[in-house]
């Protein structure tokens, strides 16, 4: 196996766990007392797949800077619509609960959700 597919190799791997870890770091968020496991989780998750990308030669790096740039577009949508979520649950006496929950866990919904999308972004720009 040449270095070549060992970078292949290893980016599918660390993009398959952080898809893996937004998993299972929003999963975390729901059970009680659990949610400072999973902000350490997706922080050594997103702190290595940063400091990853020095290994990379250059197609890797540009093929891992695609992928952050694809997943900080949607993060900011998602944003967009929790906000607007927040702001119209005031008309709607229902929400209130959903609003406390996104009020409270927002940091690691956010790591979550982050980690989430940069390995759904980084499978997807590998299968090209």
């Amino acid at each position: 196996m040449n270095m070549k597919n060992k970078q292949v190799d290893s980016h599918g791997r660390l993009m398959t766990l952080t898809l893996m870890t937004g998993i299972v770091g929003t999963a975390l968020q729901f059970i009680p007392d659990f949610e400072l496991l999973s902000f350490m989780l997706t922080v050594v998750v997103l702190g290595s797949l940063i400091g990853a990308d020095k290994k990379y030669e250059e197609p890797g790096r540009q093929r891992l800077g695609q992928s952050y740039r694809l997943a900080f577009e949607w993060l900011f949508l998602i944003l967009l619509m929790a906000y607007a979520l927040i702001v119209f649950s005031t008309l709607f006496a229902g929400m209130e609960g959903v609003v406390t929950f996104l009020n409270g866990h927002w940091t690691g919904l956010l790591l979550s959700v982050m980690c989430f999308l940069l390995g759904v972004a980084g499978l997807q720009k590998q299968e090209r």
